[in-house]
């Protein structure tokens, strides 16, 4: 069975902003569910407003994950209703090369939500970011892409950093600005940093 994460981003609500370590409690409780790999929360960087938050978790299969919305979905969404001041979305994700948990688990994570432009290939879009993530992995950077579950083409990728001033300073180094600006002609880009906090034990 693949794993499969799913991917909740809102915009943050006061009540999120101000009481995080109260939601972290009530989020952890109730992801205490058969088939849980991993589950993280957290908040857009303050340089970026610190306006969405973001609940990730990873799941043994696509059926722990529908397991959980059966048995305490109402329970969650109640959570996530508290949570959000609007703009909820929800994405169900594969991996489509490496798993992202070293890059939710650095100091700094980028999140790139991308789908590509019409009339460009699937596959062209997928292998333009493959070529971003192994190029940053394999300088240090904890990299991870994942394709939705729905067949909508929309991608993820997923980088560790140590912050986001980092991020903006490598990508001005050769060969970056050519690889990103490829990916960016192929696809609607939607780029945020997060500081994720990871389920305690």
């Amino acid at each position: 069975m693949a794993p499969v994460l799913s991917y909740i981003t809102f915009t943050a609500s006061e009540n999120f902003v101000k009481e995080r370590e109260r939601y972290r409690v009530a989020i952890e409780e109730n992801f205490d569910i058969d088939g849980l790999v991993f589950s993280y929360h957290g908040l857009q960087v303050e340089e970026e407003g610190a306006k969405r938050g973001y609940i990730l978790t990873v799941w043994q299969s696509p059926e722990k994950l529908q397991a959980m919305r059966d048995s305490a979905g109402e329970k969650f969404n109640a959570i996530v209703a508290e949570l959000s001041a609007g703009d909820l979305q929800r994405h169900a994700f594969y991996p489509a090369l490496r798993l992202p948990e070293p890059a939710f688990e650095s100091k700094t994570t980028e999140l790139v939500i991308a789908k590509r432009k019409e009339g460009v290939s699937q596959d062209d879009f997928k292998q333009a970011t493959f070529k971003l993530g192994n190029i940053l992995h394999e300088a240090g950077h904890p990299s991870a892409v994942a394709e939705s579950v729905d067949g909508s083409g929309i991608i993820l990728l997923a980088v560790g950093w140590d912050s986001s001033t980092e991020h903006w300073e490598t990508i001005k180094h050769d060969p970056l600005p050519t690889i990103i600006t490829e990916l960016y002609n192929l696809a609607d880009v939607d780029l945020t940093h997060v500081s994720l906090k990871k389920r305690s034990a």
